[in-house]
């Protein structure tokens, strides 16, 4: 080949470069710090670390069972399960767990957008539930809610002007392909939900309810009275949605008093046999004006024949004076499902809070109804961020009559043993009710 030949494919070759040069992206190898180029495999997010599948249903947690965290690890799992570009949305009273926290970091870390509300206590030192790990997680996903990602306490509630930020919304738009999931019940985010409470906690994979809790989480990320501050909402999974704070609140406003109000205790068969409706009450928190109103309501309802039956966490004088009265039919069959320390103090308990109606509901013989959410049988509610459905579901119901008869067997579960003299139980005033949080009770959860 000659000189000139040679120079003038040389000169061919080096156009051909450059033209191809020139129509690649600028961006196609992007340069590290260092002026090394990255490799295409730090340009893709990565995986998600597990592949779990939520399902529908209810979960619930027995501290003394060995396979107790159920729904902590539904929780955890399901983040670990979210994929770059997904949405996590958590609002809890407590977030405290070591894993829990971890993951939730992680997830931020591979792409995933993760908001989370806690309550003050969380971040206040001197608080007996402090959190570590909660103080840990706000400062690795900062305070600015212009990015995808963020951590956050209310001023006592979120949408309201006192009490606590008492929600449990668990939140995912998508988890290894399932969309919009939505988890409520009485579990937070902590070791202690594991190892020193009863549970439950109830999965919805349904794209109303998803965008309704949200709709909620969005108001409460702005940490101001709402207007209106108590939302009714509804639909199919959940059935009547209470949104609380419910300030203005009255036996004749109570979600759950015209429900009790609509129940008939015996209804004859054709065959002439009478059958009883039956009621099971798993009850954290049981006192104050509306502990009051609704014993007096279930008293009432076990006076006239129902097949009623209770487990308490925590009660007061009035609510007991009530339930256990010897009057009518009788003391109310009822367990206090706790256990104390060596000093007194308590230590286990239970923490749920549903009511379970399968019988003759508004007319209906065949009624099933659950009641349940975050909501105690207390005055709390008037001023914290709460969460309570009503809903008709038989497959429901056997579950949480399932998990009550269970609880009511273990071996923590004691009679309630004081029993009122036969007195009016009709005239039973109010009264505050234990301190919640302190003294003896500083484990217990301040709503």
């Amino acid at each position: 080949m000659t000189g000139g030949r040679t120079l003038r494919v040389l000169s061919v070759v080096a156009l051909v470069l450059g033209m191809i040069a020139s129509a690649a992206p600028a961006n196609t190898q992007p340069v590290r710090a260092g002026g090394n180029a990255a490799t295409v495999s730090e340009l893709v997010p990565p995986a998600p670390p597990d592949t779990y599948v939520p399902a529908e249903g209810l979960l619930f947690n027995h501290p003394f069972r060995s396979d107790r965290g159920q729904i902590s690890r539904h929780i955890i799992r399901m983040i670990n399960s979210t994929a770059a570009g997904s949405t996590i949305k958590i609002a809890a009273f407590g977030i405290a767990s070591r894993t829990a926290v971890d993951a939730l970091i992680a997830a931020r870390n591979r792409g995933v957008s993760v908001q989370v509300i806690g309550d003050a206590h969380l971040v206040n030192p001197k608080h007996d539930l402090y959190s570590p790990g909660f103080v840990r997680l706000r400062r690795a996903l900062g305070r600015d809610h212009t990015k995808p990602s963020w951590a956050m306490v209310c001023n006592h509630s979120c949408r309201g002007v006192g009490g606590n930020m008492h929600a449990k919304y668990y939140l995912f738009d998508n988890v290894s392909g399932v969309q919009w999931v939505s988890v409520t019940g009485s579990a937070n985010l902590t070791t202690y939900a594991v190892r020193g409470q009863w549970n439950h906690a109830k999965t919805v994979i349904d794209q109303t309810v998803y965008d309704q809790l949200v709709g909620v989480f969005n108001q409460m990320t702005l940490d101001q009275p709402a207007s209106p501050v108590t939302l009714h909402m509804v639909s199919a999974p959940f059935g009547d949605e209470w949104i609380f704070p419910m300030p203005t609140i009255s036996e004749a406003t109570d979600p759950v008093s015209p429900v009790l109000a609509g129940v008939q205790c015996l209804t004859t068969q054709p065959d002439n046999t009478v059958v009883r409706t039956k009621i099971r009450i798993a009850m954290y928190a049981w006192f104050n004006a509306r502990g009051v109103w609704l014993a007096k309501r279930v008293r009432s309802l076990w006076n006239q024949g129902c097949d009623v039956a209770i487990e308490i966490g925590i009660g007061s004088k009035s609510t007991r004076t009530i339930l256990r009265s010897r009057s009518g039919r009788g003391p109310i069959p009822a367990k206090r499902v706790v256990t104390h320390d060596a000093t007194g103090a308590l230590k286990t308990y239970l923490h749920s809070k549903y009511v379970t109606i399968l019988g003759n509901v508004n007319g209906n013989p065949n009624a099933a109804v659950v009641i349940s959410g975050t909501c105690n049988f207390t005055a709390l509610g008037n001023y914290s961020d709460e969460f309570t459905s009503i809903y008709d579901s038989p497959a429901d119901v056997a579950a949480y009559n399932a998990d009550f008869a269970a609880v009511w067997g273990e071996r923590v579960a004691r009679n309630w043993r004081t029993v009122s003299p036969a007195i009016n139980w009709r005239t039973v005033s109010e009264d505050d009710g234990p301190t919640l949080g302190q003294g003896r009770l500083w484990r217990a959860e301040p709503d």
